[in-house]
């Protein structure tokens, strides 16, 4: 795919990464809403829903994105993203989320918010001391420990559904509208590949161009762009008075960046994952710094609410991150 790039003009390579971002982030959504239908059908709650099927669908550029990565051998650019994305989702679209509207957080909400920070310290640390490398066993044990948390998340909200609704039906539907909705959520899965591998190529491309890491580029650039379905469906929740599910959308996103996303990319990788210095150095701190205070937030929030000064910090850290990825990189 990066032949088709070698010579073209730096207008041309740009063009194309923004609408293979553009086409990512719809393609992802049309994904997303179908399944959620489907799902309806079938009897699923909006709780269980969105614990599971809305994260996974937002979580999807990033899959996609780390697939065709790592069949281009950019093992750089698969890490950047998956880290890039986390800390993303917690500091810049979070920050954006509290300042449209209320984002309430409970003690509940601290099982997802602990295990993904636990999750990161752990890749942190194994790779400290596996001479910056990430091991194959780490993303075996992660993919284990994904259908564990959905069974866990499924069970957990079906008991709390059938006592808030014990009275819940089915969506009715019709086997052309079922079939319709099956083909649409396989014409989109085939979009967010192809648009994936564009994105991938024209990022390989800059980066040897311009002399700036595929890891750099794809922690925030890429990072930013396969975070956008969690951009619209946060500042939408928040907006309509559904901060909880916005909070629950992201957090469970950058869990399954974790559990769905880099723990495919380091157990089928061909190479092992070679963490970047620059990645030791600052983007895991940053990510702890950020959960750590995210942590603070829910145990300091008498209201149980995130207030608008602390959206304001998640912000903040978030221009500090891009400006170290600017200047001393």
């Amino acid at each position: 795919m990066t032949q088709l790039f070698n010579h073209s003009p730096i207008i041309i390579i740009i063009f194309v990464f923004v609408a293979a971002l553009v086409t990512l982030s719809k393609s992802t959504d049309y994904l997303t809403d179908a399944a959620i239908v489907i799902s309806k059908s079938f009897g699923i709650s909006d709780i269980i829903i969105g614990a599971t099927i809305v994260s996974l669908g937002t979580s999807l550029p990033e899959f996609a994105t780390t697939i065709s990565a790592l069949a281009s051998g950019s093992t750089d650019l698969a890490l950047g993203n998956v880290l890039g994305s986390i800390i993303t989702n917690t500091s810049f679209i979070l920050g954006l989320g509290i300042l449209y509207g209320s984002i309430p957080v409970s003690k509940k909400s601290t099982f997802n918010v602990g295990v993904t920070f636990l999750g990161i310290v752990s890749i942190y640390l194994i790779s400290l001391f596996n001479h910056a490398s990430v091991p194959r066993f780490l993303g075996y044990v992660l993919l284990i420990a994904l259908p564990i948390y959905l069974f866990q998340s499924f069970k957990t909200n079906q008991v709390d559904e059938a006592i808030v609704h014990p009275n819940a039906n089915k969506e009715k539907m019709s086997l052309a509208k079922l079939t319709l909705l099956i083909l649409k959520v396989i014409i989109s899965g085939l979009v967010v590949a192809l648009s994936s591998s564009f994105l991938v190529a024209t990022v390989q491309v800059s980066a040897s161009r311009i002399g700036i890491s595929e890891a750099i580029i794809s922690a925030t650039i890429v990072a930013l762009g396969t975070s956008l379905p969690e951009l619209s469906t946060v500042i939408s929740s928040a907006k309509k008075g559904y901060g909880g599910l916005a909070f629950g959308n992201l957090i469970g996103a950058s869990l399954m960046n974790l559990l769905f996303v880099l723990s495919t990319a380091v157990a089928f990788s061909k190479t092992p994952i070679i963490v970047p210095k620059s990645f030791l150095i600052f983007h895991f701190p940053m990510a702890i710094t950020i959960f750590l205070y995210l942590l603070y937030c829910i145990y300091n929030s008498k209201k149980h609410v995130l207030t608008k000064k602390e959206g304001v910090f998640f912000i903040i850290l978030y221009i500090v991150y891009i400006l170290y990825n600017l200047f001393a990189n």
